[in-house]
């Protein structure tokens, strides 16, 4: 009698203990948001792509230049050397081989402080995407919110990306 009285009260509690978990369960508010949309649609990220385009446009403008030269010179060797003299093939392929090495020079590393620089803007966007998601978390009461890549299904009425768009187009 005893026995069957603990066990009873053992599956009582257990199965107290599964309905409160199922309800705590119920209760959380879980949204999600596209991080790489919102990025996209926001101005913080038009603005940041001005902003290198400008401040490398000049290097940029110089190492174009020097591409087509080179594409330039690479052509009238494949055109016109059987007709040019040795002396002046040599010069040209000399030209060119000078041509190269500066382009070595000026796009490799241009091309790495351009990739450190959006890098480097890539993160302050992501910032405020992050001040953003959590502002409208805590104003709509979430108390989880995923990237959306990380959802297998969710429905679109917990999908906040257009109010964290909007959150963070307000931001300076």
């Amino acid at each position: 009698m005893l026995n069957t009285r603990l066990v009873k009260s053992a599956l009582i509690l257990l199965a107290g203990l599964m309905l409160a978990g199922t309800v705590a369960a119920k209760e959380m508010k879980i949204g999600f948001v596209d991080v790489q949309a919102v990025a996209a649609k926001i101005p913080q990220s038009a603005a940041m792509q001005e902003t290198i385009r400008t401040e490398f446009a000049q290097r940029i403008e110089a190492v174009g230049k020097l591409e087509k030269d080179i594409n330039f010179n690479i052509e009238k060797l494949r055109r016109d050397g059987p007709t040019m003299s040795e002396k002046q093939q040599d010069e040209l392929k000399t030209t060119l081989n000078n041509q190269r090495q500066q382009y070595e020079q000026l796009a490799r590393p241009l091309d790495e402080e351009i990739r450190n620089r959006q890098a480097e803007e890539r993160n302050k966007v992501l910032a405020l995407i992050k001040s953003a998601i959590d502002a409208v978390a805590e104003r709509e009461k979430f108390d989880v919110v995923l990237n959306s890549g990380a959802a297998v299904y969710a429905k679109p009425e917990y999908d906040i990306s257009d109010a964290v768009a909007a959150q963070v187009s307000k931001a300076k």
